[in-house]
């Protein structure tokens, strides 16, 4: 055995050490967090949570005095004082509980607020967002921004402050505990040590199932999307449509007792085991009152420090209840754990999974042009996937040209435009913008080069101007060119109907907002990414962009829109091969690769899918005629 593992201390030590350790350094960081409250309601804070632990001691010693007026000496009027101190005891404790209470609310409204501010920024931060897609990264944002429901609120702002109403009952504690040692040292030092353990086998079973209730996160999303389907607007219509009310709220039963059942289960093992803290408490009691008993029996004790005793020992006694504050911490200390881990992972340099190399970070040089794209046997699946969205695709967009898209649904459209954009990168294979793997790209100037319509577009709570505007957030605002932008995408008359104008907001929540329909919703989005092609963007991607147009408008798209935005680089994605038909060329999608190639003439005559789905489109409007 060398001279190290003689000196090293004992496996059991070493863990009970760690455990230490981490507690301690637990606690550090919820105190770091208090800085975001602002000093002055720390400081507050602190003067309310002195009172509170000055109460204690003075509360024993009061009533110590008080019985020893009145019993031993027979005084009344001597007590005045005593009785005062009393009182005033009791009035401190209660005001410092109050202040503290209001103090530690301000202080958690501004943590919170602080917390949550810092997860927005951390998911929005990775350039890519392949992490939008990963369940464990959704988990840890549930996590770390987790506000409890209605019996508990599991923030990092309670945690904050929670510790800081722990550390005034500790100290109520500690000084009810010198109270008793002037007395009985060695019945305080028992009673001390025998309420923190209680409390720390109670803690201990607490974590155990805060860390169960976080293992089933997943679970309880599942029953929170039933819950939102049975309650909220969105699927109230073909709920009540198709009688699935009863259908719904079972599904709902059903996720709620998949993870509840079991959670149910570990908590009555662990009331099962309350028998060790009663013991402990029993004792404890038995000791508070038949030691000071005794000795006052004896006559060395009197009555007033009998009183005295049972007092103080009754206030040591109140650090060994787990009340609010502590299940704050200990629920909210998971909150903090997850959001650092997110920060750790993904608000750092190293982090930014989008972010290119500082070295070899390019950007574009001279004037915007239409550049050359390429992807060369690219692959890629998403994370909870089973197979390759793209597989081993070859396509090149020429500047300038209008390509068109077409395939079955999950053949990859939509993906291809997300690998365009520079929102994921390819598994396998490369991508590159004139001969420069896009990887290496920074991704915020490219994506000045690329605007897209995807056919989820964003309906931004807000006026008509800043729904145009937002694609293109660094250049002043023109009313003019915004208008032009709207009239491009033949939107025109949309502006006309509203009143008041640019400056209607979107949004029946808003005084005076309005709703438009999916149709003209559309067509803003279409005035959005021209607005971004007027201020340089020279590739322009539509997903799906007659998907809300009646036929008569979709008849004038082609001509209006892509004609509109002069010589960019134009994607078009569709399954109406109408809107299409005039592309420069058209590329067919299928299982992950490009399979057919060429103009519609060329397409049609090749009779392969492309052909087949075209007249499949072409008999059914036939067969209205």
């Amino acid at each position: 055995m060398t001279v190290e593992e003689t000196t090293r201390p004992p496996a059991w030590l070493d863990f009970r050490l760690s455990a230490v350790r981490a507690t301690a350094a637990e606690r550090l960081r919820l105190a770091r967090l208090l800085a975001l409250a602002g000093p002055a309601l720390v400081a507050g804070m602190l003067l309310a949570a002195a009172a509170m632990a000055a109460a204690a001691p003075l509360t024993a010693l009061a009533t110590g005095s008080v019985v020893e007026g009145v019993v031993a000496r027979g005084e009344t009027g001597g007590v005045v004082v005593p009785v005062a101190m009393v009182a005033g005891a009791v009035l401190l404790r209660l005001v410092g509980e109050s202040l503290l209470e209001l103090l530690n609310w301000l202080a958690t409204r501004r943590i919170d607020g602080a917390a949550r501010s810092r997860v927005r920024r951390t998911v929005l931060s990775p350039a890519l967002i392949d992490h939008l897609a990963d369940p464990a990264f959704a988990a840890e944002v549930t996590r770390a921004s987790d506000q409890g429901d209605t019996w508990r609120l599991r923030s990092p702002g309670t945690a904050a402050t929670g510790q800081m109403v722990l550390l005034a009952r500790l100290a109520a504690t500690v000084g009810a505990a010198l109270v008793l040692a002037a007395h009985f040292p060695w019945l305080a030092v028992a009673l001390l040590a025998g309420s923190l353990l209680i409390r720390a086998v109670t803690r201990r079973q607490w974590i155990y199932l805060e860390r169960l209730v976080d293992g089933f996160a997943d679970a309880q999303r599942r029953a929170e999307y039933w819950t939102e389907l049975a309650a909220g607007p969105a699927a109230a219509k073909e709920i009540r449509l198709f009688g699935l009310a009863s259908w719904v709220v079972g599904r709902r039963r059903e996720a709620h007792w998949a993870w509840a059942a079991g959670y149910s289960a570990q908590v009555r093992e662990v009331l099962r085991r309350q028998w060790v803290t009663i013991l402990i408490a029993a004792g404890a009691s038995l000791a508070a009152l038949l030691v000071p008993g005794l000795a006052a029996l004896d006559g060395r004790l009197s009555p007033g420090g009998l009183a005295e005793c049972v007092t103080a020992a009754w206030g040591i006694f109140g650090i060994s209840f787990m009340g609010v504050e502590a299940l704050n911490i200990e629920y909210g200390v998971g909150a903090v754990h997850a959001m650092d881990r997110l920060s750790a992972r993904y608000d750092t340099p190293a982090g930014r999974a989008g972010a290119p190399d500082s070295a070899g970070a390019t950007t574009a040089a001279g004037p915007p042009r239409p550049p050359r794209v390429n992807f060369t046997q690219v692959r890629f699946g998403y994370p909870t996937g089973d197979r390759l969205v793209l597989d081993g695709l070859d396509l090149d967009l020429h500047p300038g040209e209008v390509l068109a898209v077409v395939g079955l649904n999950g053949a990859g459209k939509t993906t291809l435009i997300k690998l365009l954009a520079g929102l994921h990168r390819p598994s396998y294979g490369v991508v590159t913008v004139d001969g420069v793997d896009l990887a290496r790209l920074d991704p915020v100037a490219w994506r000045r080069r690329v605007a897209v319509v995807f056919q989820d577009f964003v309906h931004y709570p807000s006026t008509l101007r800043d729904n145009i505007r937002m694609s293109a957030p660094e250049v002043p605002v023109d009313d003019e060119v915004i208008m032009a932008a709207l009239q491009a995408a033949g939107a025109g008359d949309i502006v006309e109907r509203l009143g008041d104008g640019l400056d209607t907001p979107l949004w029946r929540a808003d005084a005076g907002g309005t709703d438009l329909s999916g149709g003209q919703w559309q067509k803003i989005a279409i005035a959005r990414a021209i607005h971004a092609v007027n201020h340089g963007r020279t590739i322009l991607v539509l997903d799906e962009p007659t998907a809300h147009l009646d036929v008569t408008a979709e008849a004038e798209f082609y001509r209006q829109v892509v004609a509109a935005v002069g010589d960019v680089s134009v994607v078009l994605i569709s399954h109406r091969l109408s809107t299409v038909r005039d592309a420069d060329r058209i590329v067919v999608l299928s299982q992950g690769r490009v399979t057919e190639t060429g103009n519609h003439e060329a397409l049609m005559a090749l009779r392969g899918t492309y052909a087949r789905m075209f007249q499949v489109q072409a008999d059914r409007f036939t067969g209205l005629s």
